[in-house]
């Protein structure tokens, strides 16, 4: 059915259209969706608790974390008149419609979104699931066109934490644990919710707090602060170039965070920053704490 009614009074949903809308068969697990970092136009906002779009799941594999569906958004105006066909409710009151009698409800209307505005991204995005602070996180694996000529998509579950380190508070130096704490929290947060470049920003952000602690100076940038102990590692040997892991992993996620500068990537001709940097930012970040001792 290309169009959903929920029933404002009871919860319970319709398909069909408002003209002649009949209960779904069946548990339907329905989701507040959102695409991270698409700009979609004309969506509508909220109406009275109610999400602009909506996930309908047609399948789920709880073994592969694989989940098929199809997404509705907000009608435009609300909330509609919907006339049903349920025999089950008594609590509705008929009247005259399409030569007969018809029960007539109100009820919040969606209909199938074609995804146009997925044609025009590079990559696939990250999709939110649910609503905040209970939501999970998915990436579109593909988006197919079923014999209807309505898009379905599959999504795949994230598991950006598992990257994600735990701090060793009794191994991190006193006068940082704070501000690291802070800044992997914000790490966690942009993983999962933002796009690669604020994900990548973040990961900078706390390594130049880690290198910082290193050299006892929290101000310190963080290709200062690699400069400093690759001078350290040199130990006088003006040969060696001082690169050890930790300062390798560390350069990797600065280099990468200044070609998520748009006059560094038009200047260098790079192609844009996507989701597998940000996962190897998060993962040099990981090397770096569980390197030092800092973390687990």
């Amino acid at each position: 059915m290309h169009e959903l009614g929920i029933c404002k009074q009871s919860g319970r949903l319709y398909e069909g259209n408002s003209n002649n809308g009949t209960p779904a068969i069946g548990s339907v697990n329905l989701l507040p969706i959102s695409f991270i970092g698409v700009e979609i136009q004309n969506l509508l906002p909220e109406f009275n608790g109610y999400s602009g779009h909506l996930f309908r799941e047609d399948s789920f594999d709880p073994i592969t974390k694989v989940r098929r569906g199809r997404v509705y958004r907000m009608n435009g105006s609300q909330p509609q008149f919907w006339h049903v066909h349920d025999f089950i409710r008594n609590d509705l009151k008929s009247e005259s419609w399409n030569g007969g009698q018809a029960p007539k409800l109100e009820a919040v209307g969606y209909q199938q979104d074609s995804l146009s505005y997925l044609r025009s991204v590079k990559e696939l995005p990250t999709v939110q699931l649910g609503q905040e602070p209970f939501a999970s996180y998915w990436q579109i694996l593909t988006v197919e066109t079923l014999a209807n000529g309505r898009p379905q998509l599959t999504l795949k579950a994230k598991h950006s934490f598992t990257t994600i380190p735990e701090l060793i508070p009794n191994q991190v130096p006193s006068d940082a644990l704070n501000q690291l704490r802070q800044s992997l929290e914000k790490v966690e947060n942009s993983a999962n919710r933002l796009g690669p470049v604020d994900t990548i920003d973040r990961c900078r952000d706390l390594l130049s707090i880690v290198f910082g602690a290193l050299e006892n100076d929290l101000s310190l940038d963080l290709g200062a602060g690699i400069t400093k102990r690759r001078n350290k590692n040199k130990d006088g040997n003006s040969s060696k170039d001082g690169h050890d892991l930790i300062t390798v992993n560390a350069d990797i996620v600065r280099r990468l965070h200044s070609r998520g500068k748009p006059n560094e990537e038009h200047r260098h001709n790079t192609r844009g920053l996507t989701d597998k940097d940000a996962d190897l930012a998060l993962t040099s970040l990981w090397f770096v704490l569980v390197e030092l001792g800092w973390a687990r």
